[in-house]
C-alpha cells in the first residue's frame, strides 16, 4: 500500500512539474510579444532586432477593403519605416499561446492607435522559435479590421 501511495504521489508530482514548465514557456513567449509591442511604440530598433529574425516575414490582410488585400514584407524592411515622429500603440486584448518543443504560436487580438487616435483592430498571429534559450519571432501575420472591435474584446 505504501508503495502504491508513493507511486501515485510521484506521478502527480511529474504532472505538476510538466505544467509549471509549460506555463513558464508560455509566459516567456508572452513577454517577447509584449516587448515587441514596446519596440514598436518606442520605435526602438535595437530592441526590435533582438526580438525578431530579420529574414522573417510579416503578412498583412487588410479587411477594410473589398476585396481584402494581402501583402508581405520582411522584418528588416520594417526597420526602415520606423518614424519617431509617429506615435504607435498596439494594445493586446488577450493572449492565446501554444508551445511545443522549441516552437510557439500566439493568437493576439489587438487595437491599434496612431498618434493617440484609434486606427483599427485585428488579430496578430506570431510564430516563434527558441534559439539558445531565447524565443524569437520568425513570422507575424495580422489582420486590419474595420469596426469597433467588440467581437475581439469578447473573445
Amino acid at each position: 500500500m505504501k508503495l502504491l501511495t508513493l507511486l501515485a504521489l510521484f506521478a502527480v508530482n511529474i504532472q505538476c512539474y510538466a505544467q509549471q514548465h509549460d506555463n513558464a514557456e508560455e509566459q516567456a513567449v508572452t513577454d517577447v510579444i509584449k516587448q515587441f509591442f514596446v519596440s514598436l511604440e518606442k520605435q526602438d530598433t535595437v530592441l526590435y532586432k533582438q526580438l525578431v529574425f530579420s529574414e522573417g516575414q510579416i503578412w498583412r490582410i487588410n479587411n477594410k477593403r473589398e476585396p481584402a488585400s494581402h501583402s508581405v514584407r520582411y522584418f528588416q524592411d520594417d526597420l526602415k519605416s520606423f518614424d519617431p515622429e509617429k506615435t504607435l500603440q498596439e494594445k493586446p486584448l488577450s493572449f492565446d499561446i501554444e508551445v511545443h518543443k522549441g516552437i510557439a504560436i500566439a493568437w493576439v487580438p489587438y487595437e491599434f492607435h496612431l498618434d493617440g487616435k484609434f486606427s483599427h483592430c485585428g488579430v496578430d498571429t506570431f510564430t516563434l522559435i527558441k534559439v539558445d534559450a531565447n524565443w524569437k519571432i520568425v513570422n507575424l501575420s495580422y489582420t486590419i479590421d474595420a469596426g469597433d472591435c467588440q467581437e475581439l474584446k469578447n473573445e
